[in-house]
């Protein structure tokens, strides 16, 4: 064999790797961390003082991992408009929002959830003050 044979084959080679990355690349889903990204990156501030008013508090809201069930146990308090959204960083279509009203303890199935590691944001008012708490749940 001479050198144009091999480097013709080399250079093929080369280029059918790179297709082949390129292919397996294109077919892999990203998600984005929320579709409203820049909407919330424009109103982070008021994120990071919702997560300082969750922090001054005396008794925050329990997010508790069992066998079977999620756990969130609601302290005594003003605690209103409870939404709490499950994130599933891998696949946004997992995700979950639960309101919670009327309640000081509410259970979410692990067998409604597909199993990995989610991120909870429990967003709440407490005396007409917005409260964040940001945590990571593994199912």
């Amino acid at each position: 064999m001479n050198w144009g044979k091999g480097i013709v084959i080399g250079m093929a080679t080369f280029m059918g790797f790179i297709i082949f990355l390129v292919v397996g690349l294109m077919t892999n889903r990203v998600d984005l961390e929320s579709e409203d990204y820049y909407k919330r990156e424009i109103n982070y501030q008021q994120e990071i003082v919702a997560q300082e008013n969750a922090n001054k508090l005396d008794a925050k809201i329990e997010i508790i991992s069992n066998e079977e069930f999620v756990i969130v146990k609601v302290p005594e308090g003003e605690f209103t408009k409870i939404e709490m959204h499950l994130a599933r960083p891998n696949d946004q279509k997992m995700d979950k929002l639960f309101k919670i009203e009327g309640t000081k303890s509410f259970l979410i199935n692990k067998k409604d959830l597909q199993k990995g590691l989610y991120t909870v944001e429990l967003s709440y008012m407490v005396d007409n003050k917005p409260c964040l708490q940001k945590e990571s749940v593994t199912i």
